[in-house]
């Protein structure tokens, strides 16, 4: 049995997944500025630099960029190469997952999870 969202994605193009990554990130910094508002947690570590684009990565049509953090880590993420309505918009279990740090996550869960990196209780 395959996971909703998990499946191969035919005809993924690389495009698709570089212009769904600018879109992506744009999110994910909204996100993180809002998180950051929460007085109850504080940011020990932040997005810096452009994603790192490593084709090694890639499997079944999700391409693979290394987003580095401030404090030296980095964030995984493979970012399917389809249509943006179809991993932002649809609310079914088709939706492609992206993966992050290896673990399949939908359109918000994922910004989230980027979003959320660096971030500590006070």
């Amino acid at each position: 049995m395959i996971n909703p969202g998990t499946a191969p994605i035919e005809g993924a193009r690389l495009d698709l997944a570089e212009a769904n990554l600018e879109v992506f990130l744009t999110e994910v910094s909204r996100r993180a500025a809002e998180m950051d508002e929460v007085p109850v947690r504080r940011r020990v570590a932040h997005l810096a630099g452009d994603p790192v684009r490593d084709p090694q990565a890639d499997r079944d049509g999700r391409f693979g960029w290394d987003l580095p953090l401030s404090d030296g880590r980095v964030v995984r993420l493979l970012m399917p190469g389809a249509d943006l309505a179809a991993l932002r918009d649809d609310i079914t279990a088709q939706a492609p997952c992206l993966y992050v740090n290896g673990i399949a996550c939908w359109w918000t869960g994922a910004v989230d999870s980027v979003a959320g990196e660096g971030l500590t209780l006070r």
